[in-house]
């Protein structure tokens, strides 16, 4: 017969086993942004709304090209454009649509201005987040005019949180809500025939953001 004493050791030794077990499930690393959002950037052009201000909809152009460049079209007011650099100093430029002018700056000069953007969060319109965050699986998925989506929420640091509906295919949000509110919608996703031209129409002006945010 085993002694009394050794059946509680083995008892509580087997407990304890498995309390340590259960304890290295629950601490299970959260997913992090590569793993649930990765680098997808098939060529692509969207057309997706937004509200305003005043709540009212706007209209949001998105193209992207096999190579990386994109163009951002926001409203009849603005137009952001991307030139990915292989030494990571993207070339941006930044179009007034309304005034009919346009700065070039490269991504280093914005830095030093203060302005922080990445090259991964224009290419797939989705903010990064610069500090601290944790990913949620919402466990739902949506079937969109522009295809298949899956929920996730991305909470920061702050407590603001916004949840994104996920395209893994397309490399690109087809939906964002924040506080309850839909923030951005895609409503039609088509294969890119090309960029828009790069070519300035007659009249507008254009100036070089480099020479005054370098360094003397």
């Amino acid at each position: 017969m085993q002694p009394l004493f050794a059946s509680k050791v083995g008892r509580a030794g087997a407990l304890l086993a498995l309390a340590l077990a259960g304890s290295s499930w629950a601490a299970a690393p959260l997913p992090s942004w590569e793993q649930v959002f990765g680098d997808m950037r098939p060529a692509v052009h969207l057309s997706a709304t937004y509200p305003d201000r005043q709540g009212k909809p706007q209209v949001l152009e998105f193209w992207r090209d096999a190579s990386g460049r994109v163009v951002r079209r926001t409203g009849q007011r603005a137009e952001l454009r991307l030139t990915p650099a292989g030494d990571g100093e993207d070339v941006y430029q930044l179009r007034n649509l309304v005034n009919r002018t346009a700065f070039d700056v490269h991504r280093v000069n914005l830095v030093r201005v203060g302005i922080f953007t990445d090259r991964w969060s224009v290419q797939h319109l989705l903010d990064r987040p610069a500090g601290a965050y944790t990913l949620v699986d919402l466990k739902r998925q949506t079937k969109t005019a522009a295809g298949e989506c899956v929920w996730w929420r991305v909470k920061l640091a702050s407590g603001k949180a916004t949840e994104v509906c996920w395209s893994s295919t397309l490399g690109l949000p087809l939906q964002l809500v924040s506080a309850g509110r839909t923030v951005m919608k895609v409503n039609s996703v088509q294969p890119l025939k090309g960029l828009p031209s790069a070519t300035l129409p007659a009249g507008w002006q254009e100036y070089n953001a480099d020479e005054d945010l370098a360094p003397d």
